[in-house]
């Protein structure tokens, strides 16, 4: 789901070392160090801004706050990390991952001192380069003209990533806890006669109190029709509710929705439907055949699913592998699926499910209630 992206970044993004110990991400960089041996590379580059750092956070643990930034990871020697931030938040900056040196600066003219121990002429890795504004870009350029060539390398990460975790996966299983306080909170506050706005900021709040870093929320104000962010309307109360709440806790996402009142016939198609989505998640199976045989059992859709039944969910809300009749990826174990079915009149039913090769594991399930 697309909501809006918060203007101030709240929540604890210390390193959590307990959970993600250094030896976690010397795994991680392994296939990092045999691209750069493989491809004649002195150094791979990971970039991410605020609104987008899945590659980033899963080599560096830091997620910017603000703006941007960018991790380096030579050959030889010590990574390093540089931020688009003020000297002074560097203290700051430094529990937030376990690179060991980490610089600030507000433009790319820190590259040589950042860059310092590369030999050039050389060629130097990039990761997610494609999510740098243009401006930052030619900055780049203009700095290594002439000493370094720039090599993309999004294969190599998107490979690495293939399979998540089970460190990963276990921090998922604590995000869906928080998103379930959250949904339940909202679930709660409607029940008890709060209109709209104020259910979805008490599900906000409740997520906020167990150091949730990111919370999105998104309600209906025509009874199911449409999905909405934030506009301080707080006179709306609908006939009935539906809403949808995502929780970031640790750097990864969890989601749920939360429908209460939509007619009987339509709650029974969309858990019906859930039924046949879950029972279908199976290692290797074809996406798009599954999403015809769920739309088959479901009927109409959502129109803010756009024809999906889910996709796979960690380091950001949606890492791909839509499940849509359109499809051609298959489903991939070890991976965390954010699943939802449901249409008219606001019944929709979702779950957060990690498929593994001999099974699945279901960490949430929501259903639509009277």
């Amino acid at each position: 789901m697309l909501t809006v992206h918060p203007s101030i970044m709240l929540g604890s993004y210390l390193w959590d070392e307990d959970r993600l110990p250094a030896d976690e991400f010397e795994i991680r960089l392994q296939p990092l160090h045999a691209a750069m041996r493989d491809r004649s590379l002195c150094a791979m580059l990971v970039y991410g801004d605020a609104r987008e750092h899945q590659a980033l956070a899963y080599f560096s643990n830091f997620i910017p706050r603000m703006r941007w930034a960018m991790a380096l990871f030579p050959e030889h020697g010590a990574p390093r990390l540089l931020a688009s931030m003020s000297s002074r938040d560097i203290p700051a900056m430094r529990t937030m991952t376990w690179l060991p040196e980490v610089k600030s600066g507000w433009e790319w003219k820190w590259f040589d001192e950042f860059a310092q121990g590369l030999e050039a002429p050389g060629a130097i890795g990039t990761v997610d380069f494609h999510l740098m504004t243009a401006p930052l870009y030619a900055q780049v350029e203009k700095t290594i003209a002439d000493r370094f060539s720039l090599v993309g390398c999004d294969d190599v990460v998107a490979g690495a990533r293939t399979r998540q975790r089970p460190r990963e996966i276990a921090i998922i299983r604590s995000a869906t806890d928080v998103v379930s306080v959250a949904a339940s909170e909202i679930s709660a506050r409607w029940r008890a006669g709060a209109d709209i706005e104020r259910a979805a900021l008490a599900g906000e709040r409740a997520a906020r109190s167990l150091a949730a870093q990111d919370v999105r929320t998104l309600v209906s104000r025509d009874g199911g029709c449409t999905l909405e962010p934030y506009a301080a309307r707080f006179e709306d109360r609908p006939a009935r509710l539906l809403a949808y709440v995502a929780v970031k806790h640790l750097g990864y996402w969890s989601e749920s929705f939360v429908s209460l009142g939509a007619p009987s016939d339509e709650r029974r198609r969309a858990s019906e439907g859930l039924d046949a989505l879950i029972d279908g998640l199976v290692a290797e199976a074809s996406s798009a055949q599954l999403a015809r045989r769920v739309a088959e059992t479901a009927g109409p859709q959502h129109g803010a699913f756009v024809n999906s039944f889910g996709h796979r969910i960690g380091l950001s809300l949606s890492e791909g592998g839509d499940i849509s009749p359109q499809s051609q990826e298959p489903l991939v174990a070890g991976r965390t699926y954010a699943l939802r079915v449901g249409g008219r009149n606001g019944a929709v039913a979702s779950a957060m499910v990690v498929l593994k090769g001999d099974g699945r594991e279901i960490l949430l399930r929501s259903d639509p209630q009277p």
